[in-house]
């Protein structure tokens, strides 16, 4: 029996993945300029009254509020996207975060409203939220069913390099705002990079409205195999894939996002790095990860998903030492160093390799439903918190990092042991018959 993940025709296929690609660099875009502005400027622009520490745990506060909006949109978006197809959702999760996007971008701050500011800030926050929680399973899901099943990994990575090109975008935009006075940057700058989305916003839905459905939704459409209620199948029928994506996340997500805003905070804040130093850093380590990521991506064709998933989840805390050595070391060029090594070895390979690793864990009736809800629920667990506990175990230790350390490092064991527990939907028996299948189909076209 073969697998039901098909792939469509080449001309087809480039342009989905095209399609994913950049709608993926400006979704992210919007979301990780958000975290640039907890770590460095949210305290001082919404919550000015409370005392440095206190004012950026409230302002990792409102960052994590996505984070557990996040499983509410993978829920709502996998129920419809395996009920009416993958296209239409990525479309609409896409405009609604551009428009809160834009719209953070002219919130009055604390100086003008007062805490209706606060308030504000964080209602759009969730709507961010609840739109990434839609992106994610569903750009994974349309690049695999479109991809050749002898190249589902590298297809796999391309949308995740666009994330990553999404993170330099916005870093950079920041970057450039730093070069402004401070009174320039507190009254206007900060609001650049959320205005500019505007742009994209009009750029992606044109690409995406050209993006072709599944061939495996609609398959399964033909066939008559939609589940009624995805989430309540993926509970009952998968509950061992589904933590296993749940906890296996657990690290790339907790690494991540220590790299992208714990330490930029840490690094301003204690270790006396301009914001301009701890952003170009986050850039380094994002653009050696866009060059590794197709790298890896190819790699788990060859090898296995797996073998290079959890060879990255041990590369990943070896490659922090100097990340959290950096206190006692004072060291910008070996932070550098290790944000390149961090995001471009360890996590590059992890996150190459989950495409399609998820995705062969879950059938196509409930693909999108099982992928977003681990994948968001993980993000919740890990990613969202991931601020205030790096906060408050540096505080606890009088700025020291180990603890800290130790914490990342019991994540990536936890998520080592999920996914070596992982139970894919599809045997590699399955797997390899249809990859033969697609091999003589392919020989017999060239004769």
């Amino acid at each position: 029996m073969a697998t039901d993940i098909g792939s469509s025709d080449p001309r087809q296929r480039r342009f989905v993945v095209a399609s994913t690609f950049i709608g993926a660099t400006i979704e992210w875009y919007d979301f990780y300029i958000f975290g640039v502005l907890s770590a460095l400027f949210l305290n001082k622009l919404f919550f000015p009254t409370f005392d440095d520490t206190t004012g950026t745990m409230l302002g990792f506060m409102a960052f994590a509020t996505a984070w557990i909006a996040r499983p509410i949109g993978g829920v709502v978006a996998g129920h419809l996207g395996d009920r009416i197809g993958r296209k239409k959702i990525l479309l609409w999760s896409f405009i609604i975060m551009g428009l809160a996007t834009m719209m953070i971008g002219m919130l009055p701050t604390y100086d003008n409203a007062g805490s209706t500011g606060a308030v504000l800030l964080v209602l759009l926050r969730i709507v961010q939220g609840l739109s990434v929680g839609a992106e994610y399973g569903g750009a994974v899901v349309t690049v695999v069913e479109h991809a050749e099943k002898s190249k589902r990994g590298f297809y796999g990575s391309v949308p995740q390099i666009g994330s990553f090109l999404g993170l330099l975008l916005g870093n950079g935009t920041f970057v450039l705002m730093t070069y402004l006075d401070n009174d320039a940057m507190m009254t206007w700058g900060w609001r650049v990079p959320f205005l500019f989305s505007a742009l994209m916003l009009v750029v992606g839905v044109l690409i995406r409205k050209r993006m072709a459905e599944s061939p495996d939704f609609e398959k399964a459409k033909r066939q008559g195999a939609i589940e009624r209620i995805p989430f309540v199948t993926v509970v009952r029928k998968y509950p061992r894939q589904l933590i296993s994506v749940m906890l296996a996340q657990g690290a790339p997500n907790t690494f991540f996002w220590t790299c992208a805003v714990a330490m930029v905070s840490y690094g301003v804040t204690r270790l006396g790095f301009t914001q301009t130093q701890m952003l170009a850093a986050v850039c380094v380590g994002a653009a050696v990860e866009m060059c590794t990521l197709p790298l890896f991506g190819k790699l788990s064709d060859r090898v296995g998903r797996r073998k290079v998933f959890v060879a990255g989840l041990i590369v990943l805390p070896i490659a922090s030492i100097p990340l959290f050595a950096v206190a006692q070391t004072q060291s910008y060029m070996w932070l550098v160093i290790s944000y390149a090594l961090v995001l471009g070895i360890g996590h590059s390979a992890s996150y190459a390799a989950q495409q399609a690793l998820f995705a062969e864990m879950f059938p196509t009736s409930v693909r999108y439903s099982g992928i977003s809800i681990g994948y968001q629920m993980s993000g919740a667990l890990f990613a969202g918190p991931l601020p205030i506990i790096a906060t408050a175990l540096i505080a606890y230790q009088n700025g020291s990092l180990w603890l800290f350390y130790g914490y990342v490092v019991a994540v990536a064991i936890i998520s080592i042991l999920a996914i070596m527990a992982g139970k894919p939907h599809y045997s590699q028996v399955q797997i390899k018959t249809s990859l033969e299948q697609e091999a003589a189909r392919e020989r017999s076209q060239t004769a």
